[in-house]
């Protein structure tokens, strides 16, 4: 029996998608118009789109900030605007500090979600040119900040590492030549 199709736009229930693309022309302009922007006015421009709705998000944006030209660019800005959300959130007139609040959490989830976007376009134009990038890690970052503070210790523990690693070798290779005999 054949399953039925569910992607014609008459049937009831269709899957067919209502995304379309923007044009391109539209994108090429956003994206030099946003690439001329000085990087306050950059992020005022990220953090307004970040705070709008996703049904009510203009798609042209989207795909401007999200472009090769302007993502590293809002990468860079997106951790100042997650750290200071009330630079760039006022509170609504009359609306208590509670609700306030919790537009503030929303606002970084979203900023938070958009990096995570961010993240996968630049992890997209480096793998085009045949490279993975890691996934982020707060303990690779760790590791790499403490590595900048204090690299004589970083040094030595690394050293250490290695001497631990060859003795185990040794180790096992000992364990095995007995084994054998």
């Amino acid at each position: 029996m054949a399953a039925p199709q569910q992607n014609a736009p008459e049937e009831r229930g269709s899957r067919q998608s209502r995304w379309t693309e923007p044009e391109p022309a539209a994108v090429a302009a956003r994206i030099k118009e946003f690439s001329e922007l000085p990087n306050p006015d950059l992020g005022k421009v990220l953090a307004g789109f970040i705070a709008t709705d996703n049904d009510d998000r203009d798609p042209v944006t989207a795909y401007a900030i999200r472009s090769p030209q302007l993502v590293r660019k809002a990468r860079r800005l997106l951790p100042g605007i997650v750290r200071e959300p009330e630079r760039f959130l006022a509170a609504a007139p009359g609306s208590s500090q509670n609700a306030h609040m919790r537009r503030v959490d929303q606002f970084r989830a979203r900023a938070e979600h958009e990096a995570q976007l961010l993240f996968y376009v630049v992890a997209g134009m480096v793998a085009r040119r045949g490279h993975l990038m890691p996934e982020p890690s707060p303990r690779s970052r760790a590791r790499r900040r403490l590595a900048d503070e204090y690299p004589e210790r970083f040094l030595e523990l690394v050293r250490e590492e290695e001497a631990a690693d060859k003795e185990a070798a040794k180790e096992r290779k000992r364990a095995r030549a007995e084994g054998a005999s």
